[in-house]
């Protein structure tokens, strides 16, 4: 057998679950995805051979092990699993205490930096697609990659920490990491993250009889100051209707102190599913403690932490995840002495990580003084960890926008040799930011672009917040490229250099700051540049002539070649895109600032909520079908009433007071009946109160035809089940419209019947000037609907 197909069936495997079993037709068919010749009669001979059941569930492990000889490996008879021969993190990595040297970098090499996966599988395959280093060969791997993924010969790649917590790839994306930095030791680098060190927890944690509250207990999540934006445990419980233990302490972790979204519990639950394993709530949390275990076979976000570095140098290029500034710099955790060198440096932090990792491996679990070993590595990634002085865990931007270094860190850069900096986890917009440093030359590149696309589709992943938005970061020789896509589907493209002399306009212009405080990010292409200014939880952006930008500089920044005259000045200079906002769930600040920033984002303020002028309230939740979740003694019923009688207050003092629907069933009028019915005292019970008040209540049956009728759509095709849309487009004037019910929502029954080329004919024929779709609620939609709406986009005037 080939030694390709042997790995490829161990991998298999391993998916199918270490130290666990699986029936003798999954074992079969998985074999045979693998290599067809596979037949029932050689299974029964292996399974004899081994002394395996063959009529039982069979274990993976235990299968594994025989069949490709693996329990002569020495340093396994302690393995906790007695199915299961565990090879050592040193036999797994061979070189794992050897840290590759590159002294430069040359113009033959490319290097590419790649930051935040945090768990999105789909986008680590949709980088690859863009990567010039990495390619996929060989056989289709599913759900692990159109093949087995490759490093060019020249090619270097550098991880800049994050891998998992906000999709449902955490484990394919780690252990991808892991097998490349295995076969390309010299070539592969890994930076560690936030997000990556805090799953060291996750082992003391789940011991039995540990939950949240001993956690708490034993000091808590302190890196986050009080009054804590979050619940504590036993609230969690309370809130969420969950059961103390190890499953409701997993999620309350995730939710509340580890910065993950409320998804991530979820995610990987489907990431289990998806690979054949266990996907129950337990299955979870051994899914979180095993990859720790030091005792565990695949224990694969210990080794990941194990081959990964905090500082990562090549040549005169410094990876970090964070960031650089003054309290940091040169300090190692429990060192008293610091250094002014930042390879010396970077040398002891990764020393005292590879330290403090075998501290972890020694005593994994509590001890009687409420001390764990790694206890001091896992604070260097919190926010305000190692003293306020963690490179892992730090914001680089004020309010929101980039800042240039300090002149302290930037002369201490300088003197150790590193000309570029490049690091992640502070997300900003849809591609990279980039500042110079024009007294050094120093450029640093902000490359995590992990909020860059809120309105995803989230079908396949509820975190993704990426779309197809993708910028490789790529290194050859003295120049850095930025080449992507923009989630308008547009691309973008620079090349940059230390000395900006270096490079033609527009490509000059990138890391630069404009007069209105934005930063040149990237060039279109077009030739147009793009520039972006961030003001806390958004980011505005603008397109502009190049030679706009020239004259918008700020004066640091000139130069004869950035230097433009105002007789120079076109019409074309002028032209802009319109500005885009993008919205951010926030910025992940440390220290006390990431405290300031999350509890005013979550706290609510009754003399702000007072003060204000005008209040939009939704209907099913908050006005009606009020449920009571804290469980304060108050019924829902006594609930719903206080909070109508506050809204009527509202009314009543004269504010301005809109009410909003999502439902298409409601028209206006007919959502002011069901408020009035609510005893929302909205309007007086007559034609023209009502009339009035349709002006203080939006739906999306009014918005969808006030939309039509902007749009001059006359003739539209509405899939509905209740004459409420069908009202607000004939108040729009859209009275021509072919529907499935009629005016008073009684369905017609041409609808119900079976889908045949005739029928939809039918159908279509009678109305052949329809130029629009609407598809509303629809309680009885039916599979000729559907067709008809279909062969309407497919053969119709529109």
């Amino acid at each position: 057998m080939e030694p390709r197909t042997i790995q490829r069936i161990a991998e298999s495997l391993q998916q199918l679950g270490p130290g666990g079993t699986v029936e003798r037709e999954v074992l079969l068919e998985t074999l045979r995805s693998i290599e067809s010749a596979w037949t029932d009669a050689d299974l029964t001979k292996i399974l004899q051979a081994a002394g395996l059941p063959e009529n039982e569930p069979i274990s993976c492990s235990a299968f594994t092990s025989w069949l490709f000889d693996l329990t002569d490996l020495p340093g396994t008879t302690s393995a906790p699993h007695p199915a299961v021969s565990r090879k050592t993190s040193t036999e797994r990595y061979p070189r794992l205490h050897e840290i590759p040297e590159v002294h430069r970098i040359g113009n033959e090499m490319t290097v590419e930096f790649l930051t935040d996966v945090e768990g999105n599988w789909e986008y680590f395959v949709h980088f690859v697609s863009w990567s010039q280093v990495l390619g996929w060969s060989g056989l289709d791997r599913g759900l692990w990659g159109p093949g087995e993924l490759q490093l060019a010969e020249h090619g270097y790649l550098v991880f800049g920490g994050d891998a998992v917590d906000k999709g449902s790839g955490d484990i394919r994306v780690v252990k991808t990491l892991l097998e490349l930095k295995r076969r390309y030791w010299d070539r592969v680098f890994i930076v560690l993250g936030n997000r990556d060190i805090c799953k060291l927890r996750f082992y003391a944690e789940l011991q039995p009889g540990e939950d949240g509250g001993s956690f708490e207990r034993r000091g808590g999540a302190y890196w986050i100051p009080d009054p804590k934006p979050s619940p504590d445990y036993e609230t969690y419980l309370q809130m969420h209707h969950l059961e103390r233990g190890h499953v409701s302490t997993v999620r309350w972790v995730l939710d509340c102190n580890m910065g993950c979204q409320q998804t991530t519990f979820n995610t990987r639950r489907h990431e289990l599913a998806l690979l054949g394993l266990p996907a129950t709530d337990e299955a979870v949390v051994d899914s979180y403690r095993d990859s720790v275990d030091p005792s565990h076979p695949d224990c694969w976000m210990l080794d990941f932490l194990r081959v990964g570095q905090l500082a990562v140098i090549l040549g005169d290029a410094l990876f970090i995840h964070g960031g650089l500034y003054d309290d940091c710099l040169g300090r190692v955790p429990e060192e008293t002495a610091s250094t002014a060198n930042m390879r010396e440096w970077a040398a002891r932090l990764n020393a005292w990580k590879d330290a403090q990792l075998e501290d972890f491996e020694r005593r994994p679990t509590w001890d009687e003084y409420n001390s764990r070993g790694g206890e001091k590595l896992i604070d260097y990634g919190c926010p305000g960890g190692g003293q306020n002085a963690t490179i892992v865990y730090h914001n680089p931007f004020n309010n929101g926008n980039p800042q240039q270094l300090s002149p302290r860190v930037e002369d201490f850069l300088q003197k150790s040799g590193i000309r570029r900096v490049f690091s992640g986890h502070q997300p900003h917009g849809e591609s990279p930011t980039v500042v110079r440093h024009t007294r050094s030359g120093l450029l640093v590149v902000t490359a995590d672009t992990s909020y860059s696309n809120m309105s995803a589709l989230k079908l396949f992943n509820q975190s993704n917040n990426r779309g197809e938005v993708v910028t490789n970061v790529r290194l050859r020789g003295g120049r850095v490229q930025l080449e992507g896509i923009l989630r308008d589907g547009s691309k973008h493209r620079c090349e940059l250099h230390v000395d900006p002399a270096e490079a033609p306009i527009p490509d000059a212009l990138v890391g630069c700051q404009l007069n209105d405080g934005s930063w040149v990010k990237t060039v279109l292409e077009d030739g147009r540049v793009l520039a972006a200014l961030g003001k806390r939880f958004q980011v505005s952006v603008q397109s502009m002539h190049p030679g706009k930008a020239c004259l918008m500089l700020k004066s640091v920044y000139f130069s004869e070649k950035l230097r433009v005259s105002l007789k120079n000045l076109s019409a074309e200079w002028l032209l802009e895109s319109q500005k885009h906002v993008q919205l951010l769930p926030g910025p992940e600040p440390s220290g006390t600032e990431a405290h300031d920033h999350w509890y005013q984002a979550t706290q609510f303020k009754r003399e702000e909520f007072d003060s204000a002028e005008t209040y939009i309230f939704d209907g099913h939740g908050t006005l009606w079908g009020v449920r009571n979740s804290l469980g304060q003694g108050v019924s829902n019923l006594d609930l719903e009433e206080q909070v109508i009688q506050k809204v009527n207050s509202l009314i009543a003092a004269g504010k301005q007071v809109i009410f909003a629907t999502n439902d298409s069933n409601y028209s206006r009028r007919l959502y002011i009946d069901r408020l009035l019915k609510h005893g929302i005292r909205l309007c007086h019970d007559d034609e023209f109160s009502r009339s009035k008040a349709k002006q203080k209540v939006v739906t999306a049956a009014f918005t969808c035809a006030w939309f039509l009728k902007k749009a001059l759509i006359r003739k539209p095709f509405v899939i509905c089940s209740h004459p409420g849309l069908l009202e607000e487009l004939r108040e729009a004037g859209i009275t021509d419209y072919v529907a499935t019910i009629d005016h008073d929502g009684r369905a017609k029954e041409e609808y119900f019947a079976p889908v045949t080329k005739e029928n939809v004919t039918k159908l279509v024929q009678q109305s052949k000037d329809v130029d629009a779709i609407v598809v509303g609620w629809d309680q009885q939609l039916t599979a000729l609907k559907v067709a008809v709406a279909a062969a309407f986009l497919k053969w119709s005037r529109a």
